[in-house]
């Protein structure tokens, strides 16, 4: 299956969202604005007759634990 694959982090109240194949990301401050904005730059990145531009997105929600230290 063809899809372009984003990691989504929490940085300071954003959520940035990063595809490294290919390279590009955005961000936006909640999830409803964020869908949009990777639509956007997926039809930006590619030229209006890429394949890529119909290929399915998948986002990835990276979530690391803290653990804290021993005491």
């Amino acid at each position: 299956m063809n899809e372009l694959v984003f990691e989504v982090e929490q940085d300071d109240g954003w959520l940035v969202a990063t595809c490294h194949d290919p390279e590009m990301a955005t961000q936006a401050e909640s999830l409803e604005e964020l869908g949009p904005m990777i639509r956007d730059l997926v039809d930006c990145r590619f030229d209006p007759d890429d394949p890529r531009r119909a290929w399915s997105i998948r986002l990835h929600f990276v979530n690391d634990p803290v653990l804290a230290a021993g005491t």
